[in-house]
């Protein structure tokens, strides 16, 4: 994948998994690096409203110009390195998002079985 590129997708893909509160503190924090970094080449290269082209990636549209800014501005070793963590963060997350808050007796997994008795 073409640098600009795969830093605009884990982008959004950071941005969706923040939004759907499925995201770690480990995704959170990696997100606001990538984030970080790309306003900084952003900034760097004198782009206008770059924190709205940021905070926009999860838009078609906002895709398109973030990719065309960045394109312009060029992405850097350190900024390709950081989108490529997230992405593999977001990959590893797992096949189970379980809340256990409340829970009483939990089993989670493929093929267990529990018995419980409760008084």
């Amino acid at each position: 994948m073409e640098p600009v590129t795969l830093v605009v997708t884990a982008l959004a893909a950071g941005a969706a998994a923040g939004l759907s509160g499925a995201a770690s503190a480990m995704v959170t924090d990696a997100y606001q690096g990538l984030k970080g970094l790309v306003l900084d080449r952003l900034r760097g290269g004198e782009v206008p409203d770059a924190d709205l082209l940021v905070d926009r990636v999860a838009d078609p549209a906002g895709r398109d110009a973030l990719t065309a800014q960045l394109s312009r501005v060029e992405v850097d070793e350190p900024t390709v390195a950081a989108a490529e963590h997230l992405l593999e963060l977001l990959k590893d997350k797992g096949k189970f998002v379980v809340d256990a808050s409340q829970a009483k007796g939990i089993i989670v997994g493929d093929h267990a079985q529990q018995h419980n008795t409760f008084h």
